[in-house]
C-alpha cells in the first residue's frame, strides 16, 4: 500500500470509528456505574457480550448491550453468576431506532 492510499485507509477508519453504530447516537450523558448480581449473560461471540442483565441492591434489573469486548469474557460474566460476584458496569445510554439502549463499555469485579 502506497503512502496514500495509508493515509486514506486511515481516514476511513477514524470516520467509522467516530461515527459509531448506524442509527446510534449518544444521549450526551457522562458514563454511568451500576453494580449487581449477574442475572443472565447471551455471548455474542466467544469474546463479547450480547445481552448483561444485573440486579442491583435495590432489586432493579439492568439490562445492557456491548458494542465490541468490554472487559469480560461471556464465560467469565457465568462465572460470576454461578459463583454470586457482584460486577460493575460502566455504561452509557444510546438513542437508537428501538429505543434507548444501555450500551457497556466496561464490565469490572
Amino acid at each position: 500500500m502506497n503512502a496514500a492510499g495509508a493515509v486514506i485507509f486511515s481516514l476511513a477508519l477514524i470516520f467509522a470509528v467516530a461515527c459509531g453504530e448506524p442509527g446510534s447516537r449518544l444521549t450526551g450523558q457522562e458514563p454511568r456505574q451500576v453494580a449487581g448480581m449477574v442475572v443472565e449473560v447471551v455471548a455474542r461471540d466467544i469474546d463479547e457480550v450480547e445481552t448483561l442483565r444485573i440486579r442491583d441492591s435495590a432489586g432493579k434489573v439492568w439490562t445492557f448491550t456491548t458494542e465490541g469486548y468490554a472487559g469480560f469474557t461471556p464465560a467469565h460474566l457465568r462465572e460470576h453468576q454461578l459463583f454470586g460476584d457482584a460486577v460493575t458496569v460502566t455504561y452509557q445510554e444510546r438513542d437508537r431506532l428501538e429505543g434507548l439502549v444501555l450500551v457497556a463499555s466496561l464490565i469490572a469485579d
